[in-house]
């Protein structure tokens, strides 16, 4: 009997973010890493990037089939809750964030504050 339980995912990443991400060679062994850098208009900016590494410092924060997110201690609490989505409109490409953590966001979404 396996007793091994899958954890929970911190953070949740919409159906087509997570196509973008694969269309992008982002996988489980070569991941997403997430972290918050100062910057931005309001503070603090996610920063997206994919490792293959995971250090003592790190904590999975998403894990499906094919696909597996990470951040750094230091990060985590205001990440939790998080969804990543991706759009692919005329007026603007790319990922964008929702974070139930952010006091105020910028215009732009690229970056929040959390206090």
């Amino acid at each position: 009997m396996n007793t091994e339980t899958k954890a929970e995912n911190m953070i949740s990443i919409s159906d087509g973010a997570i196509a973008e991400l694969k269309r992008l060679d982002v996988n489980k062994e070569e991941f997403l890493r997430i972290t918050l850098v100062p910057g931005g208009c309001s503070g603090l900016s996610y920063q997206m990037d994919t490792d293959t590494v995971i250090t003592a410092f790190d904590q999975v924060i998403f894990e499906d089939d094919a696909l597996r997110a990470v951040t750094d201690k230091n990060s985590l609490d205001y990440l939790k809750g998080l969804h990543i989505d991706f759009s692919d409109d005329l007026i603007e490409v790319g990922f964008r964030f929702v974070n139930p953590n952010a006091v105020h966001s910028c215009g732009c979404g690229h970056s929040f504050s959390i206090e």
